[in-house]
């Protein structure tokens, strides 16, 4: 190794003249620094040309590929300049590389499956999604992993091996949204007068759409009640201003009407042996 030093050094400054050697470092540096600032110049205009026409991930591959590949050159043109046989060096490389490969097996599953990711693009910067148990918005979509924002504010890296081998649930892929919501009513209530009183307050909403036009629909008897399902639609950034708005409009307005909501009862029926007089609380 020290002579292979020695032999590079010896190389690079056969020459002892001072003004000769600095020239030549500085001819070194200034080729190596133009080849960095072609590949930047280029990656930006690729960037620029290539943005809105695929997603953002796909830009930031290829920009980042074009930034290596001027790194790799630079580094080669290095070597050959101080005389080194980078054939070697390639052949070691590739060595290293199959080793470094079965070490790391995780690491490039996540790599492959953030191609199929990227390629596929089931979600976009900016999009909120839940994987397993976790939900967030996207803050980038990379190679081997996707960062999230979860609600409370909190950072999470899921590998993308996790996210291709699981379900992802991109919840702001579309434009408009569905609210479900399930409740019952006492058995006695008029379930017309019900359906009147709900479809009145969602179309005062500000926050339902028109268009898909709320749903009302009978679900089933409940031990307490009648169980009924109101569904709404919505823009998706007005999720919880419409679920608030909604929920505190027909509990109000059930209040004003009368209508039950019911609760469960249970009833105890005791039998006085003395006076053979059934006592019934509830």
């Amino acid at each position: 190794m020290d002579t292979f030093i020695t032999n590079i050094i010896s190389d690079l400054f056969q020459d002892t003249d001072p003004l000769t050697i600095l020239g030549r470092f500085i001819s070194l540096a200034l080729t190596i620094f133009f080849i960095i600032v072609v590949f930047n110049v280029v990656q930006l205009i690729v960037g620029k040309i290539i943005k809105g026409r695929i997603g953002d991930p796909q830009v930031m591959m290829v920009r980042k590929g074009i930034k290596y590949t001027g790194m790799i050159m630079a580094v080669l043109f290095l070597f050959k300049s101080l005389g080194i046989d980078t054939s070697a060096i390639l052949g070691a490389a590739g060595v290293a590389g199959i080793a470094v490969g079965f070490a790391a097996q995780t690491s490039i599953s996540s790599f492959i499956s953030g191609l199929f990711l990227i390629s596929e693009k089931p979600c976009q910067v900016g999009d909120v999604i839940t994987v397993g148990d976790v939900s967030g918005v996207v803050l980038s979509i990379d190679l081997l992993s996707v960062k999230l924002r979860t609600f409370d504010n909190l950072f999470v890296r899921i590998p993308n091996e996790t996210i291709l081998k699981g379900n992802l649930t991109t919840v702001t892929r579309f434009p408009i949204r569905r609210l479900s919501l399930s409740f019952s009513v006492a058995y006695k209530e008029d379930l017309e007068q019900v359906r009147a009183l709900l479809m009145d307050l969602a179309s005062k909403n500000i926050y339902c759409l028109k268009n898909p036009a709320p749903f009302f629909g009978f679900d089933t008897f409940g031990d307490s009640g009648i169980s009924l399902l109101f569904n709404v639609w919505f823009e998706k950034d007005n999720l919880w201003n419409l679920k608030n708005s909604l929920l505190m409009a027909i509990k109000k307005s059930f209040e004003e009407q009368d209508i039950e909501i019911p609760y469960q009862k249970i009833d105890i029926n005791i039998s006085n042996s003395v006076t053979g007089i059934n006592e019934e609380h509830v």
